[in-house]
């Protein structure tokens, strides 16, 4: 059986358009998503900006309903609301399978499964993917709240990496969607101070992140984090969701014996940075890089969604249909006073 299927496709700089893509029934272990949601994340922006040389799909923070099932799929029916992580571990491998015999660190498998690179990825009626990265959404929870599981999955590792904990005073630069996650979850760690550091025209995400939990709103175009008075107490993590460039101030205000841990990426010269080493072995610093790639967090982040309704409702600030999918890229580009969550809705 062939499915009727629209996508939406990129070519850089920032041209969009929609083109017909059929797709066949799903192969062995694989699911036909009816797509209901799929957010806009700051890797679509960069892939729009300068990182599609030749038009492709794209997205990848999705939610919908299974339309049909593949040979050998065992967790999920016809009708099933899912939410996709953007990869899962393989659960075979050496480094996925459990001690003994094994490494026990599914989070480093070498071969995750994917659903990255198809003709027909988030931004679409329909995406074909492998069972493993697949969650099942309550009923009460809405589909454009449901995508941002992949997203959130991110936040829970950044701030596990930090390793965010009662007591501790927190700050995060970045007051994006992961940032915005980064300050609930470290709410939710316990944190007795938190910090959110944001340029004064992102107005509704450092809104959101008072919302969310941050005690105090650091404006840095008015006060650099390198003069910002934290009194006798400077932050004991620091978690990083701007560029890398970002990294050498966060570190020169990290408190003796802190952990900066960071998501940003630049794709651009900003990826490289100097840092005091020397600095760093005398405060006893940690740097340490995020990457949730394979996704291990779904299950929690879409569980979290569900039993706190707030967050997603304070993350979200824009829908739009597929059919307006250059109208949300450039929303979540361009408006830095009201632009949170963007989130396409295909049906």
């Amino acid at each position: 059986m062939t499915y009727a299927n629209r996508s939406a496709y990129v070519r850089s700089p920032w041209q969009f358009e929609l083109r017909d893509i059929p797709l066949d029934a799903p192969p062995p272990g694989h699911l036909l998503v009816a797509v209901g949601a799929c957010g806009v994340c700051g890797t679509d922006q960069h892939i729009a900006d300068r990182y599609a040389p030749k038009w492709q799909s794209f997205g990848h923070e999705v939610a919908g309903i299974v339309s049909a099932i593949g040979e050998g799929v065992t967790r999920f029916a016809p009708g099933d609301r899912v939410a996709l992580d953007s990869s899962a571990p393989c659960g075979q491998c050496d480094t996925c399978r459990p001690q003994p015999g094994g490494r026990g660190r599914p989070d480093l498998c070498p071969q995750p499964v994917s659903y990255w690179d198809a003709p027909a990825m988030g931004f679409s009626q329909y995406v074909i993917a492998p069972q493993e990265p697949a969650v099942h959404i309550p009923d009460h929870v809405p589909m454009e709240i449901a995508c941002m599981t992949e997203p959130l999955g991110v936040c829970i590792d950044l701030v596990q990496t930090a390793q965010v904990g009662p007591e501790d005073h927190v700050l995060v630069i970045g007051p994006g969607p992961l940032g915005l996650g980064a300050v609930f979850l470290a709410k939710q760690a316990g944190a007795a101070r938190l910090y959110l550091a944001g340029r004064a025209h992102a107005k509704a995400r450092m809104a959101a992140g008072e919302a969310l939990g941050a005690d105090t709103l650091i404006d840095v175009d008015e006060t650099p984090l390198a003069s910002y008075d934290f009194g006798a107490r400077k932050p004991d993590k620091v978690l990083v969701t701007a560029p890398p460039n970002a990294l050498p101030e966060a570190i020169s205000i990290a408190a003796l014996g802190g952990i900066v841990s960071y998501i940003g990426v630049a794709w651009d010269a900003r990826t490289k940075v100097e840092i005091d080493a020397d600095d760093m072995h005398f405060r006893k610093l940690s740097l340490r890089p995020s990457h949730a790639w394979p996704g291990v967090h779904a299950a929690h982040s879409l569980h979290l969604l569900a039993t706190n309704p707030e967050l997603g409702k304070t993350l979200l600030s824009h829908q739009f249909g597929l059919d307006e999918i250059e109208r949300a890229m450039l929303t979540a580009r361009d408006d830095k006073a009201a632009a949170k969550k963007v989130v396409v809705m295909p049906a």
